[in-house]
């Protein structure tokens, strides 16, 4: 018997090898044979460097965008999912590197996913540096495959914002979503098959498949530069648990986030979602981010530079509400 007969094929895998190689552009060099290769020079830029990690997947807004034939924007949903964790930070995203399981490994598939990976990786200067690739019969549904992403950034240690530095009085700024991003899919994917919505169903101006899948924003750069030129609070993500079980993360026991839901408009996805699907309003806002992906805290005095800066940028942003004295909540107004 040979090893293809158990369902592993090692020159699948070997071709998915050497197409990612010939796509990499950034620090293409640094790919060894079996691990990559980091140069740490840059280090000597900064007094106290700060090593910022992050691993995250993407969930299973993959299984509805295979149902759906929309795979060419996984890859920014998977990058997007641990940059915007380091986003918090403002740290500078360094490397990047994928695993990638499948039953049976579907090139084609394959293919259009790291492709999207490389892509996003590149377009945010993060390079792929190199990965796994595994297949898994009789451990994975055949016709399914998961992929997950580790990647390291850096920052300055007195730049790293803590909940003891957030004080009554801070205000809330909010950078909005791109839609759902990549949580509360196993809901949207109920939703999907109770209310038998296809992929040309309309939400808004357009179709469900391009709604219910477009890709995850990347708020990395705007983060980034926003740490350098100001002295940020705090800062969440806004993934799983929806603004309340996030933001929450970054208050100190003696205060309270209080957000005005006045303030934005609701995107046309999220109010689709919770008709289509008879879903509770308390739910809709602890499952997802209502159209609030990323909230700066920053101090009162430093709101008019920060909206100066925001502007100058052409970035859009929204002022969501304040830090007020409290007993470590997140409330909803």
């Amino acid at each position: 018997m040979l090893y293809r007969d158990s369902g592993v094929d090692i020159g699948r895998g070997d071709s998915l090898v050497e197409f990612i190689k010939k796509i990499v552009t950034l620090k293409r060099e640094n790919i060894g044979p079996f691990s990559a290769t980091i140069e740490i020079g840059f280090v000597k830029k900064y007094r106290a460097p700060v090593l910022v990690t992050s691993t995250d997947g993407i969930g299973t807004k993959i299984d509805l965008a295979l149902q759906w034939d929309f795979l060419d924007g996984l890859g920014y949903d998977l990058f997007g999912m641990c940059v915007n964790d380091l986003a918090t930070y403002g740290a500078k995203p360094l490397f990047f590197l994928d695993y990638y399981a499948a039953s049976r490994l579907d090139l084609d598939v394959a293919k259009r996913v790291i492709a999207s990976l490389v892509k996003a990786c590149e377009e945010y200067n993060c390079p792929l540096v190199g990965g796994e690739t595994a297949e898994l019969p009789g451990l994975l549904t055949e016709g399914k495959f998961d992929i997950a992403g580790f990647v390291v950034g850096i920052q300055e240690k007195s730049r790293i914002p803590a909940p003891p530095k957030v004080k009554a009085g801070d205000i809330l700024v909010g950078l909005p979503s791109s839609g759902i991003h990549s949580n509360g899919y196993s809901l949207v994917r109920a939703i999907v098959k109770k209310a038998g919505i296809t992929e040309d169903t309309p939400i808004g101006c357009e179709s469900a498949r391009n709604a219910l899948l477009k890709p995850t924003r990347i708020y990395s750069n705007i983060a980034e530069e926003a740490f350098k030129k100001f002295h940020i609070r705090g800062a969440a993500h806004i993934t799983g648990g929806g603004i309340p079980g996030n933001l929450v993360r970054c208050l100190p026991d003696n205060v309270d986030a209080v957000i005005d839901r006045k303030s934005w408009e609701v995107p046309e996805v999220f109010k689709f979602l919770q008709k289509a699907g008879d879903v509770p309003e308390d739910e809709m806002w602890k499952v997802f981010n209502m159209g609030i992906g990323f909230i700066f805290i920053v101090a009162k005095e430093d709101l008019a530079n920060f909206e100066k800066y925001l502007k100058d940028t052409g970035e859009f942003y929204l002022l969501l509400g304040q830090i007020v004295p409290g007993q470590k909540q997140v409330k909803l107004t």
